[in-house]
């Protein structure tokens, strides 16, 4: 994966991660349009909706067995430190936000770092994000 299909993919993926409680609060939207302006990516009409319009969960599922596909443990780890700097943007970390970020660690703790491997995992993958995110949503619907 080219680099700017890789950050665009890993600014998706924190949108959707930001949108997993249902809405985006100032701090999030700040540290999300750093990153873009960090990508040079501010400009892209495309991802600029994503800060207005909530990423539905099959959406950041795909992006996530995408970029899972493509890229090594080093990358994945940046991936798991931009989402850990996006969840604390605010300076509460709710324990949703922890979650998730917990699963996200343990998904690509799972993952092996040999490309030849990965594509054999993608069916795998598909159904433990999947598990993961819904998890972190009925967590969201609990009273």
């Amino acid at each position: 994966m080219d680099t700017k299909n890789q950050h665009r993919l890993t600014i998706q993926i924190l949108m959707g991660s930001a949108w997993v409680d249902h809405h985006l609060n100032e701090a999030e939207v700040a540290y999300l349009q750093k990153v873009l302006a960090r990508y040079h990516l501010s400009q892209d009409s495309a991802l600029q909706a994503l800060l207005t319009t909530p990423v539905p969960l099959k959406q950041t599922e795909r992006w996530l067995i995408a970029f899972f596909k493509d890229t090594h443990q080093d990358d994945r780890l940046k991936l798991l430190a931009n989402i850990g700097n996006l969840l604390i943007a605010d300076e509460v970390v709710t324990e949703v936000e922890h979650d998730l970020l917990d699963e996200y660690h343990e998904l690509m703790a799972k993952i092996p770092d040999e490309p030849d491997h990965i594509a054999a995992l993608v069916e795998n993958i598909s159904h433990y994000v999947k598990k993961t995110l819904i998890n972190i949503v009925n967590k969201l619907s609990l009273p």
